[in-house]
């Protein structure tokens, strides 16, 4: 796995990778300045949304077959995909809470 050798550029932030890094950075940092007592869960949210309709509205060109609502819409689901993986990373990179289940499933019938 390669490091990046660059900061966060403007064409970086509206790929996937790049916004996704900038949410878990941003919601990681805030996390640890409170002390843990900003969740990260709706920074993340929220971040990913504006960076979203940020790049779609006003930092790339509208296509001209392409209206406002389906931008508008386009750009909410992105937001939540940009969110969905910044979820996932962070779930892979963090440890489980001490009492998170181990494993074991519960019978789905008891006799």
């Amino acid at each position: 796995m390669n490091l990046p050798n660059e900061f966060f550029t403007v064409n970086s932030l509206v790929t996937l990778a790049g916004a996704t890094a900038v949410v878990v950075v941003v919601t990681a940092t805030l996390h640890y300045l409170s002390d843990g007592k900003i969740k990260p869960k709706w920074p993340a949210f929220i971040l990913s949304e504006l960076i979203s309709f940020v790049g779609a509205l006003v930092l790339t060109a509208p296509p001209k077959n392409i209206g406002l609502a389906v931008r508008i819409l386009i750009a909410l689901f992105n937001g939540c995909l940009i969110f969905a993986t910044a979820v996932g990373l962070n779930t892979i990179t963090t440890k489980p809470a001490s009492g998170a289940p181990t494993g074991k499933k519960k019978p789905w019938a008891r006799w």
